[in-house]
């Protein structure tokens, strides 16, 4: 019962902190769960008060999410960086060892140095979950975004090898390199072919099921959900990196080719949404805990028990400024390397707009679950004090708050978001030509949709409108230069839709292409206004019950009352004929127009693919635009079936 009650206590908090991420935008939704989480500990006794088993934190909450991300990454573009990602997977971290586990040792030379080493290789290992979740919406550039996330999804190992190495040499004294190579390799290469190989048993396992018929979508996307788990305790039962190994499986799953059927869209597009919300609820979890944990690791320090806390605030201060500083510099050669094999010359990288994007990397390896995790073991070592343990694990925990804190408040500031660098004067152009175009197209096509008539009148009345009109010369009844009826209001609705789109685009576009946008709102708008003319008329008709009476103005006779279909055709100008429909024919109406209105949109957004690909045929589009394009259609035609 304990467990169930904190599984709804966690829950709770992570819909608690999205409603509080509402009213505090300053802060990103992480720090907003930690400080939740921090809270909620100091505030409330719970299981978590006594510690979290660090095994059960990677395989519940690690290994899933780093399998979810390795299936979506671009893994072209980690194949293209490998050897920048090897450089920051290996040769940062042992830096990163060799600069934290010197200064610490320098600043409290009662730490042993392989303790400090061993805090250095914790702190070496970027989070994978704390960087997606911090960095998701900010714009790197292509290769620094790839280097971002490959070094976050495979240096855990270099920094899980380099602390348990610490560890052994804290504890014996010895240290023998062969072991620790011994131990990497089998960590890392082992860790990744082993991943590669159960991948391609996990793909084979589900193509072999679609072959026998068993294509059912709920069936497939738990079994997606049970191989992050099956694969992580298969690697640890094979003594090989288990991490590692869901990374690698998961790529392998996005490399192998799969089957375009309509069951395996229903499966993907059923795929995407739980692994979404899934996705959302571990990273609230796992942020929450980590909140709740460090009131406890960081109450020793707090307390003064482990000197003075200014000073150790202090040494924390210092060791994220040498962590930060050292990745910044790693970074920088590896920029420089890349600029002058590219033929730009170094200088380039010392730019103001390149310093920043270098600068907005170097911060965004913020430090989370893994780092803990590790720290936690260290708890449970035997190798150091009570009172080294708590200092290092202090030390450690207030570092992983500094990075998310820099990540949270200066990355924003040196990297733009990804959707202001999307939207470029020219690309807003672009697309406002095509929603004109699409809008064009639709009131050209609104004869061939099947569109409905207006419901103001029958059939009749349109063709006694017609006829009245040729005999005015073209004019309406109504009057010189009034606004023709709407005979198609499905074919108006749909234009609505798309004018509501150039309304939004019309603020970051060129002077000439606004303009032409808000022109075209503006005359769709009035079409649109007619057809709520048409919704205001037709609630008149409920005011009353058909046949009631009412009493003639100049005598005492009465006589009935008008009908509804009489009431509105006379609002009508130059209207005369039948009385309006009953209400049970304007609810057959209101249907028929709703099918209407998805007739009309589903041709419109085949249309809008037509025109995307003829404007990356004319050059008016990039192809990278045109995908971007692409997949809101698409993504919109799911809606709509």
């Amino acid at each position: 019962m304990e467990t169930f009650e904190l599984i709804l206590f966690l829950l709770t908090a992570v819909i608690a902190s999205s409603i509080l991420d509402k009213f505090l935008p300053p802060l990103s939704l992480p720090l907003v769960q930690i400080a939740l989480g921090a809270a909620l500990a100091l505030a409330v006794p719970t299981p978590l008060e006594w510690g979290i088993d660090p095994e059960l934190l990677l395989i519940l909450f690690i290994a899933p999410l780093h399998f979810n991300e390795s299936r979506h990454v671009d893994s072209g573009a980690l194949w293209k960086n490998r050897w920048g990602i090897a450089s920051l997977s290996v040769g940062l971290v042992f830096a990163i060892v060799a600069a934290c586990g010197a200064t610490l040792h320098a600043l409290l030379p009662a730490v042993p140095l392989a303790a400090a080493c061993a805090l250095g290789g914790a702190m070496g290992s970027t989070d994978a979950v704390a960087v997606t979740a911090l960095t998701h919406d900010r714009r790197f550039g292509r290769r620094h975004e790839a280097l971002l996330k490959g070094e976050a999804l495979f240096n855990d190992v270099t920094g899980t090898v380099v602390f348990q190495c610490c560890l052994t040499l804290l504890a014996t004294g010895s240290f023998s390199l062969l072991h620790a190579g011994e131990e990497f390799a089998l960590d890392l290469f082992g860790g990744f072919f082993g991943g590669l190989v159960m991948g391609l048993l996990a793909w084979g396992l589900l193509q072999v099921l679609r072959r026998t018929g068993l294509d059912n979508p709920t069936l497939h996307v738990m079994l997606e959900l049970l191989l992050p788990f099956i694969i992580y305790l298969t690697a640890k039962s094979l003594h090989i990196g288990a991490v590692i190994a869901v990374v690698a499986s998961g790529l392998m799953l996005s490399l192998l080719p799969q089957r375009h059927t309509a069951a395996t869209a229903r499966t993907k597009l059923q795929a995407q949404s739980v692994w979404t919300t899934l996705e959302f609820v571990l990273n609230g979890i796992i942020f929450v805990v980590l909140g709740m944990q460090l009131p406890r690791l960081m109450e020793p320090a707090a307390e003064g028990s482990l000197g003075d806390p200014a000073t150790l605030l202090g040494v924390v201060v210092v060791l994220t400024l040498v962590l930060e500083a050292v990745r910044f510099a790693w970074l920088l050669a590896m920029d420089i390397r890349a600029a002058v094999a590219q033929g730009k010359g170094a200088r380039s990288c010392f730019a103001p707009e390149a310093l920043r994007g270098t600068l907005a990397m170097a911060l965004a390896g913020a430090k989370g679950g893994i780092t803990l995790s590790l720290m936690l073991t260290l708890t449970a070592g035997a190798a150091l004090s009570a009172a080294g343990r708590a200092t290092l694990v202090s030390i450690a925990s207030g570092m992983i708050v500094l990075t998310l804190v820099l990540a949270d408040f200066a990355v924003p500031a040196l990297a733009p978001s990804k959707y202001s660098a999307r939207r470029t004067r020219a690309r807003v152009d672009a697309e406002i030509d095509l929603m004109l175009d699409v809008i064009a197209s639709v009131e050209a096509d609104a004869s061939f949709t099947g569109a409905v008539k207006d419901v103001s009148g029958s059939a009749e009345d349109s063709r006694e409108a017609e006829a009245g009109d040729a005999a005015n010369g073209g004019n309406s009844a109504s009057g010189e230069g009034a606004p023709p009826l709407i005979d198609e209001p499905a074919t108006v609705i749909v234009m609505h839709r798309y004018a509501e789109i150039l309304e939004e685009l019309a603020p970051a576009a060129s002077p000439v292409a606004a303009a032409r946008a808000r022109a075209e709102v503006a005359r769709v708008g009035s079409l649109y206004d007619q057809l709520d003319d048409i919704a205001r008329r037709a609630a008149q008709w409920d005011e009353s019950e058909d046949g009631v009476e009412e009493e003639a103005p100049d005598d005492r006779t009465v006589r009935p009352r008008r009908s509804r279909r009489e009431r509105l055709n006379a609002d009508r100008p130059g209207a005369r004929g039948p009385a309006a429909p009953s209400l049970s024919d304007q609810f057959h109406q209101m249907r028929e127009t709703h099918d209407a209105v998805e007739d009309v949109q589903a041709q419109a957004l085949v249309r809008e693919l037509q025109l995307i690909k003829a404007m990356v045929a004319d050059g008016s589009i990039d192809a990278a635009h045109a995908k971007d394009l692409r997949n809101d259609v698409y993504i919109q035609q799911l809606v709509l079936d």
